[in-house]
């Protein structure tokens, strides 16, 4: 915005110096002038005059009859002349100061008028953004155009992938069905199918998101997103060695010092730790510490809310997951929830039945750390850009907390 007013001030200041200057200049006094000019032309005449007569060629009774003739046209002239012949240079700096004030205010009005000052207005074009009702409404047409016109993959995909940022999990897999062969044509399709499923199945990626999964890591062996699905639906099938595979894989691609490096860490050690409990870990775990509560006695709840200085930087649609992490040990989340922006502030209950693993549950905790992030690519994984917030420590069975999602993630 700042750039656009100086370089409108710019050309202002130029078309003002461009139109003012001939009123500010010192102007010729026309008059003068021609006076000036017609003593030049009689001087020359007159000499002309005098050396005709020394030649010989004009007679001294011509010669006074040119000479009257002349000095009478000369007369006449100045007779002829209403302006005074000493009438001072004129200059005009009222019209060029009136001009100064009005063609800015001018051209500003215009602007208001005819042109698009919302378009410099940040604020304004963020209010310009289609509202969560709007949305759902551009949603649903595309679901009946779709219904009147089945043959479109793309559609469907598009459709099935609105379905999933919803959180209509079960609309998104029909119409991912209906997409048929075009959801294996990039593996970025093939991987929202897998994402999909591991959201339907508690973590588990069955059925056709598995083999596309698979197709995937064929072809891609290094895909992270792929990697971190895999080790995903190994954790929760205790296949503890798979996941550790997977996810070590992935840690090696990312920055060490970031926050995917720090989640990938948290859960590599808790599943370590696991495989150290039982062995290799899927077959014989070792049952689980004796819980400091248990059941619904140890949930926590509250409202989870967005800061109103951060509210610019989040979309009605971004993902929102709510956590419980402990605050001494692995950061592998206890207990996990999952919204939208456009349901905060939300109120929230965290419990045993939301546990990632039936081995590391809310209740087996002694203080908790309460975490909410607005996650902009809608994965699990923090990244810079997100928008967070967190409450510890806080214990096992803790009500009425208030979360305010107040931070940037670096």
């Amino acid at each position: 915005m700042t750039a656009f007013w100086i370089a409108a001030g710019l050309l202002t200041a130029l078309s003002l110096a461009v139109l003012c200057w001939p009123l500010l200049r010192r102007r010729e006094n026309a008059s003068a002038s021609r006076r000036a000019i017609n003593a030049a032309i009689f001087r020359d005449q007159m000499a002309d005059l005098d050396r005709d007569l020394a030649s010989g060629t004009l007679s001294q009774d011509d010669y006074a009859t040119a000479r009257d003739e002349l000095e009478r046209r000369v007369l006449e002239d100045v007779a002829d002349d209403g302006t005074p012949a000493a009438e001072p240079p004129r200059r005009l700096p009222r019209t060029a100061i009136g001009l100064g004030l009005s063609l800015p205010v001018a051209a500003v009005a215009l602007y208001f008028v005819l042109g698009n000052p919302a378009a410099l207005d940040p604020a304004a074009q963020q209010g310009n953004m289609p509202s969560q009702a709007e949305v759902e409404q551009m949603v649903s047409a595309l679901a009946a155009r779709l219904e009147k016109n089945p043959d479109n993959p793309q559609g469907w995909a598009m459709l099935g992938r609105s379905y999933k940022v919803m959180g209509r999990l079960d609309e998104a897999a029909k119409a991912f069905d209906k997409a048929g062969p075009f959801m294996e044509s990039e593996p970025e399709l093939m991987l929202e199918v897998a994402e999909l499923s591991a959201e339907l199945n508690q973590g588990k990626i069955e059925g056709r998101g598995a083999a596309l999964l698979k197709k995937v890591l064929l072809t891609q062996p290094d895909n992270p997103q792929a990697l971190v699905l895999a080790g995903t639906d190994a954790y929760f099938r205790q296949d503890y060695p798979a996941a550790l595979r997977h996810w070590e894989r992935v840690l090696a691609q990312v920055p060490p010092d970031s926050e995917d490096a720090r989640n990938l860490g948290a859960g590599i050690e808790k599943v370590r730790s696991l495989m150290g409990q039982g062995g290799q870990g899927a077959s014989n775990p070792a049952p689980a510490a004796k819980p400091a509560a248990t059941g619904k006695a140890a949930a926590v709840s509250g409202t989870v809310s967005l800061s109103p200085a951060l509210k610019d930087k989040a979309k009605s649609d971004d993902v929102v997951f709510i956590f419980a992490r402990p605050v001494n040990g692995p950061r592998m989340p206890l207990a996990v929830l999952r919204a939208r922006v456009a349901d905060l502030p939300k109120d929230f209950s965290l419990d045993d039945s939301m546990a990632m693993s039936p081995d590391t549950k809310l209740s087996s905790a002694s203080e908790l750390r309460i975490e909410a992030r607005v996650s902009k690519a809608g994965d699990a994984i923090a990244k810079p850009g997100d928008l967070s917030g967190e409450v510890f420590p806080v214990k096992p069975g803790t009500s009425g907390l208030k979360v305010i999602i107040d931070k940037t993630l670096p």
